[in-house]
């Protein structure tokens, strides 16, 4: 039985499920670099277990307000008056009490495992570990993904899977307050009803008061008790019963003329009509823009390095697609299924792991006849000009200080195929700005930092700085995310006059009205989930070795032994190591790692390619030893102003030998350790602060996600047509990072990290097979002495 003391959640089941009230009184929060408050004098009350659908027009501050309630708004030049309460506490004094969910999947994912990061909130929230893996179960379960092993990496998860993953680490809190700000926003139609189906029936069986932000009122409605609306940079403006904006007509037009998706209303019927162009049967071969036959893609370059083994499998595979100019085609399908990859590799900016894309002679322009068949043999300028994408982060496009050198870049970038000539006269280029940033509404921003634009302004220059260099073809990454009302019609009005204009649009979206709005071809990828039990290893069984320090536990004899015994072992062969400078003692521990691969499952090949960099840097140390050494011996070189006599040689192979014979073992203990495992043993077996292990453990996964936000970088540039520009791209990342950091800070601290004393879900245990490790590790140093001293080579490095 927990105990519970102010401030601090307790750990009994019977008290966590207990509703919590949330009052506010005049409260007002004003961020610092904004000219007006997020909200001014909100005044709430909402009783235990209520479940209320908060909304507002964009820039109403219904986030804000959510994260104020978390109490996880930390900006120290912020400020804020009036009174906001949980149970009679301050938000800060209640953590643990509200489990908070982000608009941005990909900053709500801590851990490198599901099973792990389900847990986290729960181990930081001192929940007996006995009742912790239930508890884990149960949420995944809930949000359908228990299909998949605890031991699946989180970075193998998509966009929609991971934002199931961090609405289950909430239920898994068992919090009395639910704050989800648009949980069903990057999920398909059936797992976006399965979501909020798991969190209304969560909210009903354990009495959890509900606050939720959503765009489109007509997913929740039906399920919530409370309507209430905010005034943006004001209070609240109005306090309903849910179902009364069925009938109340000028609450319906209210909340219409504000950018909502009001239920029975069809955002379409507002815009002019439209009739597409349909593409006839047997239309002509010069109608035909791109073939794709026999499809198999991945995020994964298909071919074979040193650094991959064995190559990345595709994620999607047999796909055969026409594009059509002139026509729009929709590419649907649940999540996980590939869509994204696919569209990436339609766009020339992945290369397919097997079959051909074909790009017909309409599509590579009358100057286009020496272009490679494959848009992805293309130069990024001739890319730009025909294929233009836009991605489902418009962060990743941006690499100019405003709107208008956006725009002109991407106009300026288009080239003549194969030639150094641009498309577009400055003239052109200056007219196709002007013209787009009328069209997008941007013509008064047109000064502004993209960066600090909007939502809807940030996707509506995305579109833009793909449209502006004319291509024929136009991708879309999911276009309708965070959209309202308002833009989202704006956004249709701007695809639809790019098809009238006998253009391609491809778009990646669950999104039925948009799927309405264009008229389009629908492309349906379906493949189903496979289903593993709890125990299922995610990679196939065999010989593969596990890579280092990565999120996939290591099944050999030595990766199943626990870290803080591989540690001893080590510190004992690496301080029999640096005590001596001498060439036996480094062999015998050499040879000794060679032979301990088969019980850490590492083919030679692959230890080799691991450790030749180490090698490489072992000869270096050797040629600049022997140069450098007092001179001893016979002379074997002279080079003027130093010279190598046997002496220094002998030292400098005595100084290469043992710096190589240090890495040995070192890889080949890394390889074999699970950082979640090494994090668990540092904070329980060696007392190490558990703030400071997990929070290194969050940053090297999130060190992890930079390299594949580099990998995006470098496709949104070249979609671009920029090419490979390292500092332009080094900044992005930049950016993307104290993005995601700050967001991830958030999510961890809203799940309890460092509330107080937490428990650990698995026990780091010292075990037989353990001490075996540890004695291995002592025979191996004390065998590489005894030989060096027998064979007089052993040589005291402080004698």
């Amino acid at each position: 039985m927990g105990t519970t003391t102010p401030g601090q959640p307790s750990t009994t089941t019977s008290t966590a499920y207990v509703g919590v009230h949330v009052t506010a009184s005049g409260f007002t929060y004003h961020h610092a670099d904004r000219e007006r408050p997020a909200f001014a004098g909100i005044d709430l009350d909402i009783a235990a277990g209520e479940k209320v659908l908060l909304a507002g027009a964009s820039g109403a501050g219904k986030s804000t307000l959510l994260h104020s309630i978390a109490g996880v708004l930390q900006n120290d030049d912020a400020s804020s008056t009036g009174d906001l309460l949980l149970n009679g506490l301050p938000p800060e004094h209640a953590r643990g009490r509200a489990g908070l969910m982000q608009q941005d999947p990909e900053s709500q994912v801590v851990l490198s495992r599901i099973g792990d990061d389900v847990a986290f909130a729960c181990e930081n929230l001192a929940v007996p570990p006995a009742e912790i893996p239930g508890r884990c179960q149960q949420a995944l379960q809930a949000v359908g993904l228990d299909y998949l092993p605890l031991e699946h990496p989180t970075a193998a998860l998509s966009g929609g899977q991971k934002q199931r993953l961090a609405l289950a680490g909430i239920l898994a809190m068992q919090p009395g307050l639910l704050l989800l700000d648009e949980p069903t926003a990057n999920l398909d139609p059936d797992g976006a009803e399965q979501v909020r189906n798991s969190v209304i029936t969560a909210a009903q069986s354990t009495g959890a008061t509900l606050i939720v932000v959503e765009h489109h009122l007509g997913r929740w409605l039906d399920q919530v008790d409370t309507l209430i609306v905010l005034e943006p940079g004001g209070g609240v403006r109005h306090r309903v019963s849910a179902s009364t904006l069925h009938h109340d007509k000028a609450l319906r037009a209210e909340l219409i003329a504000a950018g909502l998706w009001v239920p029975g209303h069809d955002v379409l019927e507002t815009l002019p009509m439209w009739f597409s162009r349909e593409r006839e049967p047997g239309a002509p071969a010069d109608h035909t823009l791109l073939t794709g036959t026999g499809l198999a893609v991945s995020r994964e370059s298909p071919h074979r390095s040193w650094r991959k083994t064995p190559p990345s499998q595709p994620v999607l595979s047999g796909v055969d697609i026409t594009l059509h100019s002139g026509v729009a085609t929709g590419i649907t399908g649940r999540n996980g299924a590939g869509k994204s990859t696919l569209l990436l590799t339609l766009g020339g900016l992945l290369e397919p792991h097997d079959g051909v894309i074909t790009a017909s002679s309409v599509l590579k322009g009358k100057h286009g006849a020496q272009l490679h068949e494959s848009p992805h043999q293309w130069r990024s300028a001739d890319l730009t000009s025909r294929i233009g994408t836009v991605f489902q982060e418009p962060e990743h496009q941006f690499v100019r200080h405003t709107v208008n050198s956006e725009l002109r870049l991407s106009a300026e970038q288009a080239k003549v195929p194969g030639t150094k000539e641009s498309l577009f006269t400055e003239q052109e280029v200056a007219t196709r700005v002007a013209s787009l940033l009328d069209r997008l509404r941007l013509t008064h921003l047109a000064d502004a930092n993209p960066f600090t634009l909007s939502g809807g302004e940030k996707r509506r220059l995305s579109v833009g700085t793909a449209l502006a260099a004319g291509p024929e073809v136009l991708m879309l990454d999911e276009p309708t995310f965070g959209q309202d009302a308002h833009t989202f019609a704006e956004l249709i009005g701007l695809l639809r006059e790019h098809v009238d204009a006998g253009g391609t649009v491809v778009a990646v979206t669950h999104d039925q009205d948009f799927l309405r709005g264009l008229n389009v071809d629908l492309f349906a990828l379906s493949s189903p989930e496979v289903r593993q039990t709890p125990g299922d290893d995610p990679a196939p069984p065999g010989s593969r070795s596990t890579p280092l320090l990565s999120a996939v536990r290591d099944a050999s004899w030595l990766g199943q032994r626990g870290p803080l015994a591989k540690l001893i072992a080590l510190s004992f062969i690496t301080l029999a190591l640096i005590s001596t400078i001498d060439p036996v003692s480094a062999a015998v521990v050499a040879a000794a790692s060679f032979a301990l691969l088969p019980v850490a499952n590492i083919r030679l090949g692959t230890f080799l390619k691991r450790i030749w960099i180490f090698a490489a840097a072992a000869v270096m140390a050797v040629w600049g030893a022997a140069v450098a050494a007092e001179e001893s011996g016979r002379v074997l070189l002279d080079l003027g102003l130093t010279t190598v006599s046997t002496g220094s040689l002998e030292m400098g192979l005595s100084l290469g030998a043992r710096a190589f014979a240090i890495v040995l073992p070192s890889v080949l203990i890394f390889s074999t350790t699970d950082p979640t495992d090494l994090a668990d043993a540092l904070a329980q077996q060696l007392k190490l602060p558990a703030r400071f292990v997990l929070g290194a453990l969050a940053a090297m996964r999130l060190l992890g996600l930079m390299a594949a936000h580099w990998t995006t970088l470098g496709h949104a540039r070249r979609a671009r047509g920029l090419g490979t520009r390292f500092f332009s791209q080094a900044f992005g990342l930049l950016v993307q990072a104290i993005r995601i950091a700050t967001r991830l800070a958030v999510t961890m601290e809203s799940r309890g990290f460092g509330a107080g004393q937490r428990t650990w879900s698995r026990s780091a245990d010292f075990t037989r097979a353990d001490g075996v490790v540890v004695l291995g590790g002592l025979v191996i140093a004390v065998s590489a002495t005894a030989l060096a001293i027998w064979a007089g080579t052993w040589n005291l490095v402080w004698m």
